[in-house]
């Protein structure tokens, strides 16, 4: 059995092989080595015997189109490392062969596989890093390379410099320092290094200022609470050192709404401000809204700030979350509301009762009312609900039962359920989602089984009754 893994270390992919011999005892072999060889690098092949009973000569072979090019050896007991010369000049896929005591009589552990990996041409890698990503004129750079036997240039276009400093640090890494004249060139410059006959290279940039970055923040309300007042809204903007940002702001605010059938679109305000660090200004959404929007409408602000600091720099930012809903109060059923219910026996159900952006709305009255007919009323209940939660209990559904409605509603205008759009009772088990109603509120409509005793379907609705004159605030 061949088990072949593939996994990262130290920036090298290595392929594990893993097999097991068929005797009693447990004994196999665990060869990792890289899946990528470098030209012109030592690379090396962990070996590991199981069990090992007596030392195994391992050798290992690479070859390149049928043809070997380089060949090691070594001898393991438990664990060993042998190490593979990999030519200069090698490039493309290649065949690495692994055998032990291939001359069965010899003592040791007696196995051989292959596997195909890659050779880079390039035998080393650089990494190059400045201090700065832009610099200004007259100031110092400061540059890392980290690899062994460098030649470093820093260019721009035609222009050449020399490093003036140059230190040796830890083996491997050059540190130098260049200075820039009061008058360089403006824009992208290049370090170049040279290392084996390949070219690695960095980029940064010089400028004659270099603008500051500072961030937006938009702190609109959680939801609006009424359509005709005006909430407060606030724009912070700082440097990310802390210091507040001086410029001028301008904010480009409009309502759009999803409907049934259409999206609404409402009326862009813009204003314009100066601001220090944080500026708070009025958000009405009466002047925002979309003409002759329905009563189930629901929406959202969307903000448009962008700042234009005194020190030049500009920042944009958008914020489109803050709900606009017409009806106030959201109701739906919990999640755990059972879909089904047995004639004969108690239904207990839950009902949710939140604002637009989904906190708990206490206080808030609810009347439940279950009925067979429109004049066959089964159950009728008025809860109040706490913690955003109103739970209520049918003692029992008639036997004789076909279909049940079951209504929450309130005595409100800002009502709303928050689920599907469905037909009214009178309409019956014709109801199907999708069909026009000639309802003008939103409803929940679900059909649901009853497969106990009787072949039918149960219409579980969720419908509004308003009454004038009753504002919830």
């Amino acid at each position: 059995k061949i088990i072949r893994l593939t996994w990262p270390c130290l920036c090298l992919c290595y392929t594990l092989t893993l097999t097991q011999h068929r005797l009693i005892l447990p004994r196999g072999y665990l060869i990792a080595a890289p899946s990528v060889f470098r030209a012109g690098v030592e690379e090396a092949l962990s070996v590991t015997i199981f069990n090992a009973v007596a030392d195994t000569h391992v050798q290992v072979q690479l070859s390149v189109k049928g043809e070997a090019v380089a060949h090691s050896h070594g001898t393991v007991r438990d664990k060993g490392t042998i190490k593979l010369k990999v030519p200069p000049g090698l490039r493309g896929q290649a065949h690495l062969k692994v055998w032990g005591n291939r001359q069965l009589t010899e003592e040791g552990y007696i196995f051989q596989n292959y596997t195909t990996v890659t050779v880079d041409s390039k035998g080393t890698a650089v990494f190059i890093q400045t201090d700065k990503p832009v610099y200004r004129p007259r100031q110092k750079g400061l540059s890392l390379a980290c690899s062994s036997g460098l030649t470093l240039d820093i260019s721009q276009l035609h222009y050449n410099i020399s490093p003036t400093e140059s230190s040796l640090c830890p083996p491997g890494i050059v540190n130098v320092s260049f200075p820039l004249s009061d008058q360089p060139v403006f824009g992208e410059w290049l370090i170049f290094v040279e290392m084996q006959g390949h070219t690695y290279n960095k980029s940064f940039e010089v400028q004659k200022y270099v603008m500051p970055k500072f961030e937006l923040i938009i702190d609109p309300p959680r939801y609006i609470r009424d359509l005709n007042a005006c909430e407060q809204a606030t724009v912070h903007a700082r440097y990310t050192f802390g210091k507040p940002v001086v410029g001028k702001l301008t904010v480009n605010m409009t309502v759009n709404g999803v409907g049934y059938y259409r999206h609404e679109l409402g009326h862009p305000v813009v204003k314009t401000m100066d601001i220090k660090g944080s500026v708070t200004f009025d958000l009405c959404v009466r002047e925002m809204m979309p003409v002759d929007v329905a009563d189930h409408f629901r929406g959202t602000v969307n903000i448009w700030a962008s700042v234009n600091s005194v020190d030049g720099g500009r920042q944009t930012m958008v914020h489109d979350s803050t709900p606009v809903h017409k009806q106030l109060i959201d109701i739906k059923y919990s999640k755990d509301t059972r879909k089904q219910f047995k004639p004969g026996l108690p239904y207990k159900g839950k009902v949710e009762v939140t604002y637009p952006d989904g906190s708990p709305a206490d206080g808030v009255k609810v009347r439940v009312k279950a009925e067979l007919t429109p004049k066959d009323n089964v159950y009728t209940s008025e809860l109040t609900s706490r913690s955003g939660q109103a739970v209520f209990e049918i003692p029992s559904i008639p036997t004789a039962a076909q279909y049940v409605w079951l209504e929450v509603f309130r005595e409100l205008v800002e009502f709303d359920v928050s689920d599907a759009f469905g037909a009214p009772k009178d309409d019956g088990h014709f109801w199907w989602p999708g069909l026009s109603s000639r309802r003008k509120r939103r409803s929940s409509v679900f059909p649901w089984h009853w497969d106990i005793t009787k072949d039918a379907r149960f219409a579980f609705t969720v419908r509004s009754r308003p009454e004038r004159g009753h504002v919830h605030r």
